[in-house]
């Protein structure tokens, strides 16, 4: 149902109100919104709910009304994250967690067209947007490919830009799946959440221009902080929408 004027201007009253306030802040209450606001309690009500809807605010009965933060989005597109964090305003670092060469397993060998025992770079990074924790990232890289690779600037770069410029690689396409879960103890330490958090799993294979597989990166997404967003057209065409977070 579309919203009558009044209701889209009580609408953005409570999104700029909500908006000036930091994630957890706790809104004051229903009475005294609807006073400054002045609207009854009852219209008051459906718009804080058509908020939370929209998970913009938590409702939590006998506690009150608090902000929730505004979920990164990502553009299905073939960027690093820290294109993707630097296209929302957002200042991209990462936490390097774990360096080392292993061997593909046959699961992991078949996933990137290798012989099993292949040697693979596994890195392990806490990808940070604006400080906060977002996503930990795990991703191999052939050695065959890659012999000298200096994953040391991993520790404050992008993947994609050291790739080109220390070997000239040429990132072309990826496939993407993306799957729900929840977080175990560990990872919820280093994303500062609850434990069994609900959060997302993307797994991406990455080509290079001459088709050979470069990259297979699973990483996991706070739910409460990032979003796929995809408008999907009749003809099949898949466009993205972003939004400020």
């Amino acid at each position: 149902m579309a919203m009558t004027r009044k209701q889209q201007k009580l609408h953005q009253q409570l999104l700029e109100l909500i908006e000036q306030q930091a994630p957890g802040t706790r809104l004051p209450g229903e009475r005294e919104l609807s006073e400054r606001m002045e609207v009854s309690r009852d219209t008051l009500r459906r718009a804080l709910k058509h908020l939370e809807e929209l998970q913009r605010i938590e409702i939590r009965q006998g506690a009150g009304i608090f902000v929730l933060a505004t979920p990164l989005a990502n553009q299905l597109k073939l960027m690093s994250f820290s294109e993707e964090m630097h296209q929302l305003g957002l200042k991209p670092s990462n936490r390097l967690l774990f360096n080392d060469v292993v061997q593909a397993d046959v699961k992991l060998a078949s996933k990137m067209n290798l012989a099993p025992g292949a040697e693979l770079f596994l890195v392990r990074r806490l990808r940070l947007a604006n400080d906060a924790p977002v996503a930990i990232e795990r991703v191999y890289l052939p050695k065959a490919i890659f012999p000298d690779l200096a994953i040391h600037q991993l520790s404050n770069g992008s993947l994609y830009e050291l790739l080109h410029e220390q070997y000239e690689i040429v990132v072309d396409q990826a496939r993407q799946q993306i799957s729900a879960t929840v977080v175990n103890e560990e990872e919820a330490a280093q994303l500062q959440i609850p434990p069994f958090s609900p959060a997302l799993i993307a797994e991406r294979t990455v080509y290079d221009e001459q088709g050979r597989i470069i990259e297979l990166a699973k990483s996991l997404y706070r739910a409460d902080r990032y979003r796929f967003n995809v408008l999907v057209q009749r003809n099949g065409t898949r466009l993205a929408t972003a939004y400020e977070s």
